[in-house]
């Protein structure tokens, strides 16, 4: 959550809390002036220079693609290279005077000048080169000077380099690029060390946002071309990354408190990789089910699930139940990737399934993102039944009803045998 959104929910409650009297006027007073010292709210201004900078970056790369004829090739580069070297020593002033966001942003524009000069060196001296090479030096280059400079909107701009090198297709004389770029992983694995050592929430979106674009899609393709290995992969550790997640928050808070974010997205990862998997089965795919990738990967993501589930069932964990059925929807989800057999039936049923248990757990650990995606998940569960499925209306009515009949039977029954007794009371 960004600073000025906490400090204003913060200030809202203290002043609800006084203007109720839960609060007396002293004691108000103190946590007002408590909230205030927790930092300034981020500034219009702020914002403006950020965005400033943004817009000088693309004056340097609309400078470049101009191509002006008129002008000196010398010229051209001392222009770019120019600028570059301003915005470095407007960094190193501002870092100076230790306004570091002014700094951070201005290392943004150096290496948005960096990346001008790559394209206009390139251009002048017609280079044939790859685009995908261009792209992956300028995201180098960047990241070196996030590092050395601790600039959150440059690590931000190599996060979005990297991920738009690992989509750009590679030039004809490129052999050093495959088609499917595994070094990627590495490369994120670096961005999300530096974002959190920078204590940057908003680069660790961004780099399981990127991290999940990227295996998405490649699993998707692989899966397509009748290759099990990548895409169950994923979702095997993906399985496995949510039950470290779940079990770090409320605990360890390896993560600061990112876990439930990298929850959300690993939710999103597994109900599309599910999804195009049954999608490929009932088409036929030549992906085969029962392939010894696909047997090694569930043997080890329910394995992993399952020592974390004993684990917090021995310690009273706060997410032990979360845990627990994640390693079993992790079981049920391997046993649907192997014995589908084409019929979509099974999984419509495990992922409807799943979609009410995310809204639960987003009610559980009061994180209203993951609820929404859960009820986001149930309509598009619903949706797909109703078009896709079944084959009849009325065949899709029976299933209907049968959900209907398990949530209501859920609502009062499932209570009533969790519920833990009292000392003393008869069952």
């Amino acid at each position: 959550m960004a600073l000025w959104n906490r400090k204003t929910i913060l200030t809202n409650a203290v002043s609800d809390w006084h203007t109720r009297g839960l609060l007396d006027e002293t004691t108000a007073a103190n946590l007002l002036a408590d909230t205030d010292t927790q930092g300034s709210s981020f500034s219009f201004q702020n914002i403006l220079i950020l965005l400033a900078v943004i817009c000088l970056g693309f004056a340097a790369m609309t400078f470049v693609a101009a191509n002006w004829d008129d002008m000196a090739r010398l010229t051209r580069v001392a222009v770019v290279l120019g600028s570059m070297w301003v915005f470095w020593g407007a960094s190193a002033f501002f870092q100076w005077r230790d306004q570091t966001w002014f700094a951070q942003v201005f290392t943004l524009g150096a290496c948005a000048m960096f990346g001008a000069g790559i394209m206009l060196i390139s251009q002048i001296y017609h280079i044939q080169g790859s685009a995908k090479d261009a792209t992956w030096l300028w995201a180098l280059g960047t990241i070196l000077a996030a590092t050395f400079t601790r600039s959150i909107p440059a690590l931000a701009l190599s996060i979005a380099l990297f991920t738009t090198w690992s989509w750009l297709e590679p030039s004809m004389f490129s052999w050093r690029n495959p088609e499917f770029q595994y070094s990627f992983i590495a490369y994120m694995a670096v961005c999300a060390a530096l974002a959190y050592w920078m204590h940057s929430r908003f680069c660790a979106h961004l780099v399981v946002l990127a991290t999940a674009l990227w295996a998405v899609p490649t699993g998707i393709a692989l899966l397509d071309d009748g290759f099990a290995a990548f895409p169950s992969a994923v979702i095997g550790i993906t399985f496995v990354l949510m039950s470290i997640m779940l079990f770090s928050d409320r605990n360890t808070n390896w993560l600061r408190g990112f876990e439930r974010a990298v929850v959300f997205f690993a939710i999103g990862v597994l109900g599309v990789m599910c999804f195009f998997w049954s999608v490929e089965m009932s088409n036929g795919s030549k992906v085969n089910a029962v392939a010894t990738p696909l047997f090694i990967t569930a043997a080890l993501a329910i394995l992993g699930t399952a020592a974390f589930a004993f684990l917090v069932r021995a310690r009273a964990h706060p997410n032990s139940y979360d845990i627990i059925v994640t390693a079993i929807f992790t079981a049920l989800t391997f046993t649907c990737m192997a014995l589908g057999n084409g019929e979509p039936l099974f999984f419509m049923a495990l992922l409807l399934a799943a979609s009410i248990w995310i809204i639960r757990m987003g009610w559980r650990i009061e994180y209203r993102p993951i609820t929404v995606l859960g009820f986001i998940s149930f309509g598009l569960m619903m949706l797909w039944i109703y078009f896709e499925t079944i084959g009849t209306l009325l065949g899709t009515s029976v299933f209907y009803a049968v959900a209907g009949v398990l949530l209501l039977a859920g609502v009062f029954i499932i209570p009533r045998l969790t519920r833990t007794p009292v000392k003393g009371e008869v069952k």
